[in-house]
């Protein structure tokens, strides 16, 4: 049977129906936000817009929303609670993993595994900003400060 507008969709416990409203959001139009760390510090030369999103089952929330870096800023060593995609809408920069620096462009897809420590920083001789699409599961509002945690690095008493 074809889905026709104001389908609803049946999600195991969970019925969505579409809502054009809340359904299609533009990233380009809507309203920039601060990125906030963990501790509730803002991100400098990070802003982001919210895109659509849904819970999709119990506790369960899928979205995307558009980050932008000015030239010189970096998301650092971090974590997600989920999975997560990048998507690169424009310029270039580097995802760390692992110790190392990865460099993505326009056009590139990353998948990032849930809990994965990762951080984001644009490439120094390019000015323009870097901008990505970030595609969730779960999906934390872009202005969460539970959107990520920092990885801090063991203190030298704990290493010992």
């Amino acid at each position: 049977m074809p889905l026709n507008g104001n389908s609803t969709v049946g999600l195991g416990e969970n019925e969505v129906l579409f809502d054009p409203g809340k359904h299609i959001r533009n990233v380009f139009t809507r309203p920039e936000c601060f990125l906030h760390s963990s501790d509730g510090t803002v991100l400098e030369g990070i802003r982001g817009t919210s895109g659509a999103a849904e819970i999709i089952g119990p506790g369960i929330s899928v979205g995307a929303d558009r980050i932008k870096m000015e030239s010189g800023a970096e998301f650092e060593l971090h974590t997600h609670p989920g999975a997560h995609i990048l998507y690169v809408l424009s310029s270039r920069g580097y995802i760390h993993v692992d110790g190392v620096d990865y460099e993505m462009a326009a056009g590139d897809t990353v998948y990032v595994p849930a809990d994965y420590p990762h951080g984001v920083k644009t490439d120094p001789a390019v000015d323009q900003p870097l901008e990505l699409l970030a595609f969730g599961v779960p999906h934390m509002p872009i202005d969460s400060t539970k959107r990520m945690t920092v990885v801090r690095p063991p203190m030298a008493a704990e290493q010992a």
